[in-house]
């Protein structure tokens, strides 16, 4: 059986031209799903990081000359989590969701790649033993979910490794939200961000200013260029001039704004929620974007035509549960327009770096905000 790269190599390229919705058939064979089953079978793992309904592991092979050496490199094993009184993800409808929804609307090239798979009890129990050592370590007491057996995901790791560096940000909503008052100074993330900063500050919090997304796609170079120096603070100034870069001509940013304005225009959060577009619409402002960098010598430029591309995919694109999430959507957009967190007159003030305000004063000759001046005044 190849290697999983190799399978992931394929499953990023475009769908072919005109394939809609139809489904493409599945990534492996019978076969190959019952030998990738069985090298599970012997496989070690790693529990790396988990959230509310899902936990991942890193994979290591085992030694039998049958399993090609790295079959699982640049691979993750994602699991769901069993929690008492709440419903697991449905593994089966969320890839038929990325493969006949997301893959077709964003494009599958723009995607991280999965492929559905089913462990056994064995494997299973394998996984709670290494997630149970791991959270004890860290000090997590009373969790009582639990890894059952059962449908999983085998992920393409975007993680960092030796030949590249590796960035996550979250884009969220990268046009302003159509029913935030018209008169706004801050845009929908930087809102909710100021909200949430706020609740975290009356609590003890420490606190940091929050990255507006409405940066990334600026037509203003520089403004670009002091969003990504927030989203990358510890990346050299070439690296961050070739991530802007990147970004530009990959335009899946482009693609994920248009897809949120299109599938939410008026008032589609409270007459039709469960519209399949204005979910959609929902997940993509959700989803999370990774970024690999091939690594280049300082001061080569010859390299970076040499170096494989940089590669920007987009993953946590899971189908929304609108009957669970409507009232929460709802509740929200009232919470952030009452507050007054659309205008900044919340009090105390809670700092954010929104281009929404930096363009008020752009165009009113104002005092540029101090998280865009070190750009600006280039």
């Amino acid at each position: 059986m190849k290697p999983l790269k190799d399978v992931w190599a394929e499953l990023s390229k475009p769908l072919p031209a005109g394939s809609g919705a139809k489904h493409i058939g599945p990534a492996l064979t019978p076969k190959e799903l019952y030998e990738l089953s069985y090298i599970l079978h012997r496989s070690e793992f790693t529990h790396l990081a988990e959230g509310r309904a899902n936990a991942v592991f890193s994979i290591k092979e085992p030694k039998d000359p049958k399993v090609p050496s790295g079959f699982f490199r640049e691979t993750l094993l994602r699991v769901p989590k069993a929690t008492p009184d709440v419903t697991p993800c449905d593994y089966e409808d969320l890839q038929d969701f990325q493969e006949k929804f997301v893959d077709v609307h964003v494009g599958r090239q723009h995607i991280v790649p999965q492929i559905l798979i089913q462990i056994p009890q064995a494997v299973a129990d394998a996984l709670n033993f290494k997630r149970d050592n791991a959270l004890r370590a860290k000090g997590v007491r009373g969790d009582q979910s639990t890894i059952q057996a059962g449908y999983a995901m085998l992920v393409e790791d975007m993680g960092p490794s030796p030949d590249y560096i590796a960035l996550e940000f979250k884009p969220k909503w990268l046009a302003q939200a159509p029913m935030a008052p018209k008169d706004a100074s801050r845009c929908r993330t930087c809102a909710r961000e100021a909200l949430r900063n706020g609740k975290l500050r009356k609590r003890g919090y420490k606190i940091s200013t929050p990255v507006c997304p409405l940066g990334l796609l600026h037509e203003n170079h520089a403004v670009v260029m002091s969003t990504i120096d927030r989203l990358a603070p510890t990346w050299s100034e070439r690296d961050r001039a070739r991530l802007a870069s990147a970004l530009r001509s990959s335009g899946v940013l482009e693609r994920l704004r248009d897809l949120q304005e299109s599938g939410d225009s008026g008032d589609a959060l409270f007459t039709r929620p469960s519209d399949a577009s204005f979910g959609l619409s929902m997940t993509l402002r959700d989803c999370s974007c990774f970024v690999r960098m091939p690594v280049v010598d300082d001061g080569n430029d010859d390299e970076d035509d040499k170096k494989p591309p940089v590669v920007i995919k987009l993953a946590d694109v899971d189908k929304k549960n609108w009957f669970q999430k409507q009232a929460y959507w709802q509740q929200r957009h009232d919470d952030l327009v009452a507050g007054g967190w659309y205008h900044g007159s919340e009090s105390p003030p809670v700092e954010t770096a929104c281009v929404l305000r930096l363009d008020y004063c752009l165009k009113r000759g104002l005092e540029i905000p101090p998280a865009f001046r070190a750009r600006l005044k280039r």
